[in-house]
């Protein structure tokens, strides 16, 4: 039985083969892509357990991805490990502002790498919290499900997604910019108004009609939070 796929963006080299080799052998798979432009969409659909990118190779297209994949709900949740042949300190520290797990020096040395990696997906698998309960509201990430003292609530994916969002990070207050960004995406065109529509429409879904919500709380001249 498979144990989790990751993901590596940038050159297929012997030491990359190696990897490979050593991660099939512990029951893991290493996928190889020489397109940085097609790390969400493949991180989406792999659901990858950790994502390798060679930041030489890509330059700063690779940054912007790196910035995409750690706002995505689903994404985010991979280790992410970035690489390079240089051993610049500004830039280590860059990487790791930028939300990486691991900055590591390249030439690859396969062991030590495919080591960390197993370590990283020990530890996601821990602290993997695949279910949200807040007051009698109950988010089943893995079942694409939200229930509500027990009884089911339809959603849209849209709807989900904004739900999981606030709730994730409960008492944190989101601007309306970045409940767009991490809900929408940041290639997708859609205004304020949008969100406050959604809003809308979640509270009625989460049987809401009057003033003040129990839930999603509207703070003036900011944006919302999940109380």
């Amino acid at each position: 039985m498979e144990k989790g796929t990751a993901l590596y963006f940038g050159k297929d080299t012997s030491e990359t083969k190696s990897l490979k080799t050593l991660l099939e052998k512990d029951g893991f798979s290493l996928k190889f892509s020489d397109d940085i432009e097609d790390a969400p969409g493949m991180a989406l659909r792999e659901k990858p357990f950790a994502i390798l990118i060679d930041i030489d190779t890509f330059g700063e297209d690779a940054w912007a991805v790196c910035a995409e994949l750690k706002d995505d709900l689903v994404t985010r949740k991979a280790a992410l490990i970035l690489l390079t042949d240089t051993d610049d300190e500004n830039l280590i520290i860059k990487g790791l502002e930028k939300g990486a797990d691991d900055v590591m020096e390249l030439p690859l040395r396969p062991r030590e790498v495919a080591a960390k990696m197993k370590a990283l997906a020990r530890r996601i698998v821990l602290a993997d919290n695949k279910k949200i309960r807040v007051k009698d509201i109950e988010i089943d990430l893995d079942e694409h499900r939200v229930r509500k003292a027990g009884k089911p609530i339809e959603l849209t994916y849209i709807q989900f997604k904004l739900l999981y969002l606030l709730a994730s990070r409960r008492n944190n207050v989101f601007s309306r910019k970045e409940i767009l960004e991490k809900v929408w995406g940041k290639k997708v065109y859609v205004t304020n108004r949008t969100v406050d529509v959604h809003i809308k429409r979640l509270r009625e879904k989460l049987g809401e009609y009057k003033y003040p919500s129990q839930y999603i709380e509207t703070i003036h001249g900011t944006g919302y939070r999940f109380l």
